[in-house]
């Protein structure tokens, strides 16, 4: 209730300054009438494209922790974002006694795009800690998929671990990395938690050349490629997106055909199926609750890990928490929670419990282990 709440303030707050006319047509667009003053008519157009959009950038933002950090971005985002505007008509003009311009413009502008955008992005990934990403991909004679699904991700600013790091896993060539690539997410977790990172994208290429009478006849080769791909949480080897993508591509050389169409699919996976699902799996934790992996250290009892779980449970902005094992002294927990690891540890660092506090020593990815002392 607070989050949308949050959002009908920050939506109120824009609407004050522009108008929507229609909450979302059939294609994802809204239409807003929206206002810009500048020194020239060129000026005043931009101020107006710009609240336009802002208006948008205020329909898909959820939580608090995203509307504080679009107001810390504000002028950064919105001139990356102004081009989600695809069309617009001039309602009024007009040039003022001091010499300056007024506009008010009636603006389509694109959720879908703003969604897509970088700026847009940023403010996601920065709600979610800057999450990092390991991309292991296997492909037999190349590194094509995996280098295009890299590119995709850097150019959109995740933060991924050394491709060096990669490669000197992929040449030891061992079980763990085998039945990663072939779709086993516990050991797609363990590759990724052991290189510290917070997810793993992990899939596999087959290559083959197709048949084509046309291509032929010019003396070009098919290429053909399909990418079987899974995005998985390293904290506990939850498949948070899986998706495929088959493409083709023509050349004189079978090689490079082949290796041509690779590439080709790993961008189309990213373009098409696996990037739309990671940002939606991501706004779904940041808006409903991320899980962490907590441990509680020098557990005594049966009893003292109920009230435990129950001390946890009463924190601010923990959804859940479920119990994984008890035993030997150690408590092991899943803990929903609507914000960060370190916003987790901060809650629950110095708290008292049954004469003692509880501390937190470690902190690692969405991992958080605390003592009781």
């Amino acid at each position: 209730m607070k989050l949308k709440f949050a959002v009908f303030l920050y939506v109120f707050y824009t609407v004050s300054c522009a108008t929507l006319l229609s909450a979302e047509t059939p294609n994802g667009d809204i239409i807003v009438e929206s206002n810009g003053y500048g020194l020239s008519e060129s000026d005043a157009l931009l101020k107006a494209k710009r609240e336009a959009v802002e208006i948008g950038i205020g329909t898909i933002l959820y939580s608090q922790t995203e509307i504080k950090n679009f107001e810390l971005q504000k002028d950064v985002i919105l001139t990356k974002t102004v081009g989600s505007v695809k069309k617009y008509d001039i309602l009024h003009q007009e040039k003022k006694p001091d010499n300056t311009f007024y506009l008010k413009i009636q603006a389509v502008v694109s959720l879908a795009s703003i969604k897509a955008d970088l700026a847009a992005l940023k403010i996601l990934l920065e709600s979610m800690d800057k999450p990092r990403i390991m991309v292991v991909i296997k492909e037999t004679n190349g590194q094509n998929a995996e280098s295009a699904i890299i590119d995709y991700l850097a150019d959109k600013e995740f933060g991924l671990i050394d491709i060096t790091v990669v490669a000197a896993l992929m040449k030891k060539n061992d079980q763990l990395i085998k039945r990663a690539a072939e779709g086993d997410q516990t050991a797609a977790a363990k590759i990724g938690a052991s290189n510290g990172a917070e997810y793993i994208l992990v899939g596999k290429v087959t290559k083959s050349l197709g048949s084509n009478a046309l291509l032929k006849e010019s003396g070009l080769v098919s290429g053909q490629a399909t990418i079987t791909a899974k995005v998985v949480n390293c904290s506990n080897g939850k498949i948070i997106a899986s998706k495929s993508a088959r493409s083709a591509a023509a050349h004189i050389s079978e090689d490079v055909a082949r290796d041509l169409a690779a590439g080709k699919a790993g961008k189309k996976l990213m373009d098409k199926e696996l990037f739309e699902a990671i940002v939606t799996s991501f706004q779904d934790m940041v808006n409903n609750g991320i899980p962490l992996d907590v441990t509680i250290e020098q557990v005594a009892n049966f009893k003292m890990q109920k009230a435990l779980m129950h001390k946890v449970s009463n924190l601010s902005n923990v959804v859940s928490v479920n119990k994984r094992s008890f035993g030997k002294e150690r408590l092991k927990l899943t803990v929903l929670y609507k914000g960060n690891a370190d916003s987790f540890s901060e809650a629950v660092d110095g708290k008292s419990f049954q004469e003692k506090k509880l501390s937190v020593i470690n902190i690692e990815g969405s991992r958080v282990v605390i003592l009781v002392k």
